[in-house]
Order: C-alpha cells, then structure tokens, then sequence
C-alpha cells in the first residue's frame, strides 16, 4: 500500500548495489529526483550484498534479502528506514535464499513464494489488483509458466492466459495501473498483460536493450536503468515510459555504469538543491566493502548478451 504524497515530500528512485564494468560488487545506494533531476548518496549498505539479493520497497522502507558470496547463502535480511537513513537488521528469512523474488501484497512482504502448483525455477514476481503473479520456467523444463496467488484463499492457480510471448529468459515484471510489464532482458521489447481483461500487448520498445538492468515504478512511468546495451557496452541510461503517451524517452544517468543492481521508489523528505552533476566520493578500499566478482552473475551475464547478439544476427537485413 503506497502512502500518499504530502507537502514536503518527493517520490524518488533508489538504486542500490549492482556491478561496476569490472564486475565488481557495488555496495552504494543512490536516490534520484525527478523534479529536481538530481542524484544523492544514501547511507551505504553496511554488509556484503554478494549476488542475487532481491529489493522491494514496502511503505517508505526498503527491504534486502538473501544473496550469496559464491560460497554460501543468506538469510539475512537488511530493512532501510527512510526516516532515519539507517539501514537495521531484521528477522532472517527461514532459510536462505539467492536468485529469489519478493514483493509486498497488502502490507506482507512475500520472498519467493509460497508453495506454488508448480515449483518455478528463477521465477519474477508482481502484485497487481490483490493477487500476486509469479513468471518463470517450471523447474527442470524450458516451458514458461504464469501462476497467480490468492491470500485470501491461500491458493495457488495456473494463469490461463494463452500462448506466452517468445521469452528465452525470465522477464522482469513490475505493475502500473493495474496492467503487468514484462521487460525483457535481451530485447528492447516490451508485453504487457491485463489480468481483468486476460489480454496481451505490446508498447513502443524501449530506446535500448538493458541486459542485467532494473525496473520501477515512479511517478505513474516506469523507469529502466542501466545494464549493457544493444552495442555490448555496460550503459548509465535511465529510460522513462510514460503510459499516457505510449512513448519512452530518456529520463537520466545513473550515477554510475551499472548493472545487475536493485531499484524501488520510495517517498523521502525534499533533498536540498545541489549541482546536477554527480560528484562520486572517492572509492573505499575494496576489503572494507567486500567487494566480490561473482562467477554466477557473470555467466547469466555472458548468456543473454551472447542471445542478445544471436537475435541481432537474424533480425540483420541482408
């Protein structure tokens, strides 16, 4: 449930952790605001993000599970208090958890799921009009698969919903006016699904492919960030989609090229009006940051951008 906007208030974007061109494990977390079109530090991550943590906002706090090194798993869980600006350790998952989702659906925080119909392997997960919607590969097969779950019956159904677009990896979905997004992470293209409706759509595509980037929902667009782009080069681009238009145009620059990080909206207290430009603080000794290269991340990475380049070579004039 989001909280509604008062005086004093600003919605803004928070990206948080990712990789450097390097591959190296980021630990930053950036605000950005749209009115102001300025970027700010927050209070920096104050453990090892590792690879594949999942982040979602639940009112004006932000939530970080899981992840790993490489070597082993966690279940810790790090909750953002916008008030304060300090990040504090909350209850640890029941088991830990990489390469999960989570989401918020009437004020619970959902990580992973609940025991579906169908185990999914690497699923994304939304909550649009009271349900939760899980998107990904039944576990051990190739076939994509949408189930949806119920918190008042506490059921699991399969999504009748036709044929599913020609996916080769998981999207990553995000809900706006009551219709899901499904960004593509090898494509600049976009579907769209309406749940009350059981239709499929397209939009515009976006400007740029953004493999390993993020999604979210700010100000009624959704805005894209980072990730490598149609030319293989690791972007800053942040992309708008304004659905009143039907257009995306480009909104920003990360602070930062980055990829495989984590963004959210959140409504904060008006930053003081500073320079545009971004000033980077001079980086911290890697040891005190734990930063790590994740051998996993790499490989996905390596994966789409290799699809990524097989889909230009057939879409290629001759």
């Amino acid at each position: 449930m989001r909280p509604r906007p008062s005086t004093g208030l600003a919605e803004i974007l928070v990206v948080i952790g990712g990789c450097d061109q390097d591959c190296d494990e980021l630990v930053t977390v950036d605000c950005y605001n749209p009115q102001t079109g300025q970027w700010r530090y927050l209070a920096e991550f104050p453990d090892h993000l590792g690879g594949g943590y999942s982040i979602t906002a639940l009112g004006n706090d932000i939530y970080v599970t899981g992840g790993s090194d490489g070597s082993r798993l966690y279940d810790g869980v790090w909750r953002y208090k916008s008030s304060v600006n300090e990040w504090t350790e909350v209850s640890p998952m029941l088991k830990p958890r990489e390469y999960h989702s989570s989401c918020v659906l009437k004020g619970q925080l959902y990580v992973h799921c609940p025991p579906m119909l169908q185990p999914m392997d690497n699923c994304s997960t939304t909550t649009c009009r009271g349900r939760l919607y899980a998107i990904g590969c039944l576990a051990g097969e190739d076939t994509m698969s949408v189930q949806s779950y119920d918190p008042e019956t506490n059921r699991w159904t399969l999504v009748n919903c036709g044929q599913l677009p020609p996916w080769s990896f998981t999207p990553k979905t995000v809900t706006l006016n009551g219709l899901i997004y499904f960004i593509r992470d090898d494509s600049a293209e976009v579907d769209v699904y309406n749940p009350q409706k059981n239709q499929w759509d397209k939009i515009n595509p976006m400007t740029q492919v953004h493999v390993g980037g993020s999604v979210a929902v700010l100000g009624g667009k959704l805005f894209v960030s980072g990730g490598y782009d149609n030319t293989f080069e690791l972007s800053d681009v942040v992309e708008a989609y304004d659905p009143g238009t039907r257009s995306w145009s480009v909104a920003g620059r990360l602070p930062q090229r980055t990829f495989w990080h984590g963004s959210v909206s959140i409504f904060r207290q008006f930053m003081p009006q500073v320079s545009i430009s971004f000033e980077p603080l001079e980086a911290p000794d890697s040891s005190a940051i734990h930063r790590h290269r994740h051998h996993h991340r790499q490989q996905v990475l390596e994966n789409n951008l290799n699809n990524l380049n097989q889909n230009q070579d057939v879409e290629a004039p001759h």
